[in-house]
C-alpha cells in the first residue's frame, strides 16, 4: 500500500529534487506552502515533512491540524516544546538519515494504526462473542466479563467486578465450586464443569464451563480464562429422555412377557427378567451375545428367516403372531406365542414371548378329552338310535297279529314316531357334527321312511321340501321331527280321499334366529268343525304340546288345501 508524504515548504522557490527523490522511494507526494495550508489535500498524510522554523506558530497550527508525524528540515532542536514533533536529526540532514527517517516513522505509524484497529476488533469480538466469558483471581473474585455474560444472568457489570463467583451460583452448587476451583487451578484447565446459575430476576439456568489459567511471566496464577455455555434447554431436553427411558423401561420390564429387542443382523440388543427366566441366563450373557435365530428349531427356523427379512420389506404380508418352538438354555423345547413388531423409524424388531407349553399340554389333552367324549356321545346316539329301532321293530312284529284296521293305525302311527326319534339319533352318530342336525337332511329321511310306512304312490302324493342350510341340536330337532311326523300323516291319510292326487310341501324359514314352518297340502282341507286345540285326536294334542314345549304358536290355513303355520325359536342357539 502507497504512503502520501506531504510536504510543507517556507516559500516558493520549490524543490523538485526532494519531490523526485520520494517519489523514486515508492511514496506519494503533495506539495504546499506554509502561506496555503487551507488547500491541504483531503487525504491524511502518513507523514509530513515541513522545511520552515518548528517554532513558528504557523508551523505549530498545522501539525496540530494534521495530527500526522512530523519531519523538520534542515535542523531539528531536541529541547523543541511541540508535543507532536518527533526529533529525529541533529545538524544536516542527508538522503540517507531522511530515507531512514521515512521509513521508520511510516513503520511506526502503520504499526501503531494496526495494534489500535486489532485491539478495537479483539474488544468487539469480545464484547459480542456468542459464547459468555468471565475471568476470576486466584481467589475466585470476577475480574472481568463480557458483554453476553451480562446479557445472560441480566446483570450491570458494576454489580458484578470484584464479586466472589460463588454469590451468583444456586445454593448447592457454591460448596461444588469450593471444591473443583482449587483443582482447576493445580490443572491448569477444565472442561465441561456444570453450575446451576442464579439470574439478576431470580431465575436459574445451567451451564457447561471450559476454561485455562493465565499465568505471568514467572509462571505464577494471573488469571482464569473461561467461557460458558447455556444448557438449560439441553439439560430440560436430557431430563425429559431420561423420565422417557425410565417410563418405558419400566413398562419395557412389567410387560409381563418376556420381551426383547432384536436388531436388523438378529442380534438381541436388550432383554428383560421376564426374558432372563424364560432362556435360563442372566442379560449380560444375552445382550450383544446371542442372535434371535439361535434360539429357533430347525423345523421353525425357515418361516422366522422369512419373517424377519419381510418384516422390514414388506411388513403387511408378515402376521404380528404366530407360533414356533424355542430352545432355552438347557437345550429345552418350549412351545412359544410371539408377537413381533417394527419400532417405529427404526429397523429394530420388539419382540413379546409367551411360553404356551403348559397351554399346548393342556389343549392337547382336553382334545383327547373331547374326541373321547365325542366317541363316548356316538356310541349313546348309536345305541339309542338301536333301541328305539328295536322298539319299531317290535311293533311292527306286533302289528302283524292285528286285524283290526283302526288298532293297525294306531300301530302305525306309534312305529313312525319311534323311527322319526331314531332317525335323530342316527343322523347325530353318523355326522362329522356331533351336536347339530342339518334339519333339512333330516326332514328328507323323515318323508322317506313315511312313504315305505304307508306304502305310497309316488305319483299320487309328491312331496316337495324346502329347508335350507339349517341345523338344530337334538332339543330342537326331535319335537320338530314329531311335529313334522304327525302333520305328513295327517295330510297322508286324510287329505286326499279315493283316488285323489295331490302335493304335500314343508318349508322352513329362518329370520334372524326365529323359524317358521310350513306344513301345507292341497288336499281337501281341515274340517272347520274341528277344535285342534281341544281335541280327542292324539296326533293333534302331540302337535300342540310340542309347540307349547318349544314356545311356539300355531296357526291353520284353510284356503287351497290346509297350511299349518307354525312358529318358534331356538333357544339353544
Amino acid at each position: 500500500m502507497t504512503q502520501n508524504i506531504l510536504i510543507i515548504m517556507e516559500d516558493d522557490f520549490g524543490d523538485d529534487g526532494l519531490v523526485k527523490m520520494l517519489d523514486s522511494w515508492g511514496y506519494k507526494t503533495h506539495f504546499l506552502l506554509k502561506t496555503d495550508t487551507n488547500k491541504i489535500p483531503e487525504i491524511k498524510p502518513d507523514l509530513v515533512i515541513m522545511d520552515v522554523q518548528p517554532d513558528d506558530p504557523e508551523a505549530e497550527t498545522i501539525v496540530n491540524s494534521l495530527d500526522s508525524p512530523t519531519i523538520y528540515l534542515p535542523l531539528v532542536r531536541k529541547n523543541s516544546d511541540l508535543p507532536s514533533m518527533t526529533t529525529y536529526f541533529e545538524g544536516a540532514v542527508s538522503d540517507e538519515k531522511l530515507k531512514f527517517a521515512a521509513e521508520m516513522v511510516v513503520y511506526h505509524t502503520q504499526t501503531s494504526k494496526n495494534l489500535r484497529q486489532n485491539h478495537e476488533t479483539y474488544r468487539l469480538v469480545y464484547e459480542n462473542a456468542p459464547m459468555a466469558y468471565q475471568s476470576l483471581d486466584e481467589s475466585g473474585n470476577i475480574i472481568d466479563v463480557n458483554q453476553t455474560w451480562l446479557e445472560k444472568l441480566g446483570y450491570k457489570k458494576e454489580d458484578v467486578i470484584g464479586s466472589w463467583f460463588g454469590d451468583f451460583l444456586n445454593s448447592t452448587h457454591v460448596e461444588q465450586f469450593r471444591y473443583n476451583f482449587p483443582k482447576f487451578k493445580a490443572a491448569g484447565k477444565t472442561s465441561n464443569i456444570e453450575f446451576v446459575m442464579v439470574k439478576a430476576d431470580g431465575n436459574e439456568i445451567t451451564v457447561s464451563f471450559d476454561g485455562k489459567i493465565g499465568y505471568d511471566s514467572r509462571g505464577n496464577f494471573k488469571q482464569t480464562h473461561c467461557i460458558f455455555k447455556d444448557i438449560t434447554a439441553q439439560k430440560v431436553a436430557e431430563n425429559a429422555m431420561k423420565e422417557s427411558e425410565k417410563y418405558y423401561k419400566t413398562i419395557f420390564e412389567n410387560t409381563g412377557t418376556a420381551t426383547i429387542i432384536v436388531e436388523e443382523d438378529s442380534t438381541i440388543s436388550l432383554v428383560n427378567t421376564q426374558f432372563e427366566h424364560l432362556y435360563g441366563v442372566k442379560w449380560d450373557e444375552i445382550e450383544g451375545k446371542i442372535k434371535w435365530t439361535d434360539l429357533v428349531t430347525i423345523q421353525h427356523l425357515p418361516k422366522m428367516l422369512k419373517y424377519h427379512k419381510l418384516r422390514r420389506s414388506n411388513p403387511e404380508e408378515v402376521p404380528r403372531n404366530y407360533e414356533f418352538d424355542f430352545i432355552d438354555s438347557s437345550g429345552v423345547i418350549k412351545n412359544i406365542f410371539v408377537t413381533v413388531a417394527i419400532i417405529p423409524e427404526t429397523s429394530k424388531s420388539l419382540v413379546s414371548l409367551q411360553d404356551i407349553t403348559c397351554m399346548k399340554v393342556t389343549e392337547d389333552t382336553l382334545k383327547t378329552t373331547i374326541n373321547e367324549k365325542d366317541t363316548l356321545l356316538r356310541e349313546i346316539h348309536h345305541r339309542v338310535k338301536n333301541n328305539l329301532q328295536i322298539i319299531s321293530s317290535l311293533l311292527n312284529l306286533q302289528s302283524r297279529y292285528i286285524h283290526d284296521t283302526d288298532t293297525l293305525d294306531v300301530f302305525k302311527e306309534s312305529q313312525n314316531r319311534v323311527r322319526s326319534m331314531a332317525i335323530v339319533h342316527e343322523k347325530l352318530y353318523k355326522s362329522d357334527n356331533i351336536s347339530k342336525i342339518d334339519f333339512g337332511e333330516y326332514i328328507q329321511d323323515l318323508v322317506g321312511n313315511l312313504l315305505y310306512n304307508y306304502d305310497i304312490d309316488p305319483n299320487k302324493i309328491r312331496f316337495n321340501t324346502n329347508i335350507k342350510n339349517i341345523f338344530f341340536d337334538v332339543d330342537t330337532c326331535t319335537p320338530c321331527g314329531l311335529i313334522v311326523n304327525e302333520l305328513l300323516t295327517n295330510s297322508v291319510k286324510h287329505a286326499f280321499p279315493g283316488d285323489m292326487n295331490g302335493q304335500i310341501s314343508i318349508d322352513l324359514k329362518d329370520n334372524e334366529g326365529t323359524y317358521t314352518l310350513y306344513v301345507s297340502d292341497d288336499g281337501v282341507g281341515f274340517p272347520e268343525d274341528v277344535d285342534y286345540t281341544n281335541t280327542d285326536t292324539l296326533g293333534l294334542q302331540l302337535v300342540t304340546n310340542l309347540v307349547n314345549q318349544l314356545d311356539g304358536s300355531i296357526e291353520i290355513i284353510n284356503k287351497g288345501g290346509t297350511t299349518i303355520k307354525i312358529e318358534f325359536k331356538d333357544f339353544n342357539m
